[in-house]
């Protein structure tokens, strides 16, 4: 099922050249894809414009959604690099927002919800009771994925959510991540300058440039059912990881290299 459809997107700042120029992207539900790029074309700003936060100036954006007019939830979840934690309020508290903005969540049901994703990012419910600066920053990302996964968006979109983190830290998130998502058969567009991540997460990347996507890589087909259930981290090793890094590192490296 597609998920989202994006045709002829276009935008631009005022007084400045397009940022976003004739964008198209379709995405599947349980697929992830990622965007590379170098810094300053567009890759955000295509995030901000799939989320609302900016209004396109042509081409459209559509999401389809598989919740019934009963069922709680949004249907887009943003997850940054920096967390958006309430510093005042506790882990609980943060997560128990999505039954605060939406009344047909109840608490119960919340709680319920918040113990499941514990223990899908391997969280002890004694977290429940810290506050966000008593936390680890590999935790305090991990509670803001669970803050976002609380609302249950049908499409996730990440920009570079695990760059500050250590590499443990950050190799556990990734593989944490790409298991509910595949697992939930939810869809998520993730935006990162580390190639290795790509490799580890996506079904496909796609090198972004001019405002425009230039490149594809598929990573795993859909018909691979084997390899889209392989552990991220069990695949680093191998020479089919090490072939996709050296293609898209070639192309990246030409991308980068033109706009000196």
């Amino acid at each position: 099922m597609t998920a989202l459809s994006i045709e002829a997107l276009q935008f631009s700042f005022a007084d400045a050249d397009k940022v976003v120029n004739d964008f198209h992207l379709q995405a599947e539900s349980g697929e992830i894809i990622c965007l590379l790029g170098a810094s300053g074309c567009g890759k955000t700003t295509v995030l901000n414009l799939i989320a609302g936060l900016l209004k396109p100036s042509g081409g459209k954006i559509e999401l389809s959604t598989r919740k019934s007019a009963a069922e709680t939830g949004i249907d887009v979840g943003y997850i940054f690099q920096n967390d958006a934690l309430f510093p005042w309020r506790t882990v609980e508290g943060n997560l128990l927002l999505a039954s605060d903005l939406n009344p047909i969540l109840s608490k119960a049901q919340a709680l319920d919800k918040m113990g499941q994703y514990l223990d899908v990012f391997h969280l002890s419910k004694s977290v429940l009771k810290k506050f966000p600066s008593q936390l680890s920053g590999g935790m305090r990302q991990r509670v803001s994925i669970i803050q976002t996964l609380m609302f249950e968006p049908e499409l996730i979109l990440l920009d570079e959510p695990f760059s500050a983190l250590d590499y443990y830290t950050k190799l556990s998130l990734e593989e944490e991540f790409c298991q509910l998502v595949r697992s939930q058969g939810k869809t998520a567009i993730l935006v990162t300058h580390d190639i290795e991540e790509a490799v580890a997460m996506a079904d496909r990347a796609y090198i972004m440039n001019g405002g425009k996507l230039e490149r594809e890589f598929v990573i795993r087909a859909p018909h691979q059912e084997e390899s889209r259930s392989t552990a991220t981290n069990e695949a680093r090793g191998s020479s089919v990881f090490a072939e996709h890094y050296r293609l898209i590192w070639k192309e990246l490296k030409q991308v980068v290299g033109s706009k000196d």
